[in-house]
């Protein structure tokens, strides 16, 4: 389905749009989210995100206005992560919201996936359009039968109440059924090419290999510190924050090239790339989300032209051969990630093959 968005021949009629965002986490921003109420507001709408600041971080800024984006952050205390412990903060945040919305005019609830489209559902008015926002794959087999049944029940649910749907890749449009395929908009995980105009990447001795953006992956991430030990030609660096973010913050002391960054502002996205030589972007094939993922640290790494190291078996492997921009590994395999990162050490010319590779595709996913 292909939206186009009317400014009408004064360019005021847009000012009478309001979209009201839900977000189930604190904005820090959120880049997808942020990208799109960008855009709308640009386009002359009134935007406005409600957030669900758990761990209240930003309770200084309750309200904020980010590039004409109005900011609301709401505070059910909560750790993050997933579980029954989850449940009761989030129907807090149910009702906030609900409270929050009450009275106000607006013609667009727009939810950032299936936690957020569930708060829409019960946020929502009659005349107001739904939009879900799949930010991700849900149909995982790695779910307990129980558990699968349930969730695919609300998927499937959302989908047939939803306005529209708004998804990022082929895998997740298969998942639709036939009722809802008019409902679709494609809009995928790029970049945006501004914020990657000023890449100056210095060579140098050592081998930079960097993790960019949400820290998830415990094992896989504590498996490179691993296979590094002992290689003085290394330096790792983890910039982002997440629910892995702790505990790897935790061991980063027992290795001597490796650097915990945290949190940090997409405007900052040219200086962290500068500094990689490598992305990496492996994640636990074993969960169907992440093994069918396109995130957009793989279409960053491609408009910085920073070859990229992905799981063996992920969806992002094909993709990688058929363009020649960078290196598999079984994420799983100690040895076997040590094997290829010597092996790069010892030919760093493999490197600047990827980057003539990356070269000949770098805008064509912006």
């Amino acid at each position: 389905m292909d939206i186009r968005i009317n400014s009408g021949s004064g360019g005021d009629v847009n000012m009478m749009h309001r979209v009201k965002m839900i977000v189930t986490n604190g904005f820090d921003p959120d880049v997808r989210v942020y990208k799109e109420a960008k855009y709308l507001v640009a386009k002359g709408f009134d935007v406005e995100i409600l957030c669900w600041d758990r761990e209240a971080k930003y309770e200084d800024r309750e309200v904020e206005l980010i590039d004409g984006i109005k900011i609301k952050r709401l505070f059910p205390r909560a750790n993050y992560g997933t579980g029954y412990k989850q449940v009761v903060p989030y129907v807090k945040f149910i009702i906030a919201c609900k409270n929050y919305l009450y009275g106000k005019d607006y013609e667009y609830l727009h939810c950032h996936d299936l936690d957020g489209v569930i708060v829409g559902y019960f946020c929502r008015r009659k005349k107001c359009k739904l939009i879900f926002d799949m930010h991700e794959y849900y149909g995982g087999q790695e779910r307990k039968r129980k558990s699968k049944y349930i969730i695919n029940f609300f998927i499937n649910y959302m989908h047939n109440i939803s306005n529209y749907i708004i998804y990022l890749n082929e895998i997740q449009r298969k998942a639709i059924s036939n009722n809802n395929i008019e409902k679709l908009i494609f809009v995928p995980n790029y970049p945006e090419k501004g914020y990657y105009s000023n890449i100056n990447r210095l060579k140098t001795d050592k081998l930079r290999i960097s993790y960019i953006g949400g820290v998830r992956q415990y094992n896989e991430l504590k498996n490179l510190f691993d296979a590094c030990i002992g290689i003085d030609d290394v330096n790792i660096s983890i910039h982002g924050a997440g629910t892995a973010y702790s505990r790897l913050k935790e061991i980063e002391k027992n290795y001597n090239n490796v650097n915990i960054t945290g949190e940090y502002h997409f405007s900052q996205s040219a200086e962290i790339y500068s500094d990689a030589d490598i992305l990496y972007v492996v994640y636990d094939i074993k969960n169907d989300n992440w093994r069918n993922a396109y995130p957009i640290k793989f279409f960053e790494a491609i408009i910085t032209k920073t070859p990229v190291i992905v799981s063996k078996g992920s969806v992002l492997e094909e993709f990688l051969r058929e363009n020649d921009i960078g290196f598999v590994v079984d994420g799983s395999n100690i040895g076997e990630i040590r094997d290829l990162i010597i092996g790069i050490i010892n030919n760093r010319s493999l490197l600047d093959e990827k980057v003539k590779s990356l070269e000949k595709i770098q805008f064509k996913y912006t």
